[in-house]
């Protein structure tokens, strides 16, 4: 079974500074409100050059959907067919 610290490495090829446990819910909630097919991510890293961030763009293949909480305030990424490898988001 793979660890949070393994994939961490492997996504970013190298270790991570610190570790923080943080509480939150880690189930979805029953009733979701569904805001449509995710077509694409776009997020800031320094994955494969530490100190280095980047910005990287991500579109989907089989777009999942994103969807939120009743509350309005957490959102989910439902289906699709996407993975984390140490090449990045695939799928």
């Amino acid at each position: 079974m793979q660890t949070g610290t393994q994939l961490y490495q492997r996504f970013n090829r190298f270790s991570p500074d610190t570790y923080e446990r943080v509480q939150h819910s880690r189930v979805m909630p029953p009733v979701a409100v569904d805001l449509g097919e995710l077509m694409g991510i776009i997020y800031r890293s320094d994955k494969w050059q530490q100190g280095k961030p980047r910005t990287y763009i991500h579109f989907m293949e089989d777009a999942p959907h994103l969807v939120s909480n009743v509350q309005g305030d957490q959102l989910y990424i439902v289906g699709g067919s996407y993975r984390v490898t140490e090449r990045g988001i695939e799928g």
